[in-house]
């Protein structure tokens, strides 16, 4: 059996805008899931000074991002907010909208 060489700059322009789209919606997917899952999560209002207002009691945002690293697509799903990562800390909601 012979040695198989790759043209990679090829490679990535055959399969990339296709390998993108797909990544990014997947992305988007475990990024909507995070956040159905969290949807009746709020924290608990706080005073940063012990002063008002008060702040607090916002729902969790999870974001969806794309970016190519060596022309491949890698997605991310991050926490938006201080809402999102307590929930994750105490939930796991990325790992569990993983799938």
């Amino acid at each position: 059996m012979g040695n198989v060489r790759w043209n990679d700059s090829a490679l990535k322009k055959a399969v990339g805008a296709a390998a993108r789209a797909e990544v990014a919606a997947r992305t988007r997917k475990a990024a909507a899931a995070a956040n159905s899952m969290s949807a009746g999560y709020r924290t608990g209002l706080y005073h940063r000074d012990h002063e008002s207002p008060a702040v607090g009691g916002t729902a969790p945002r999870y974001e969806p991002d794309v970016r190519d690293y060596d022309g491949w697509p890698v997605g991310i799903v991050y926490t938006g907010n201080y809402a999102a990562m307590k929930d994750n800390h105490e939930n796991n909601t990325l790992l569990k909208a993983k799938g």
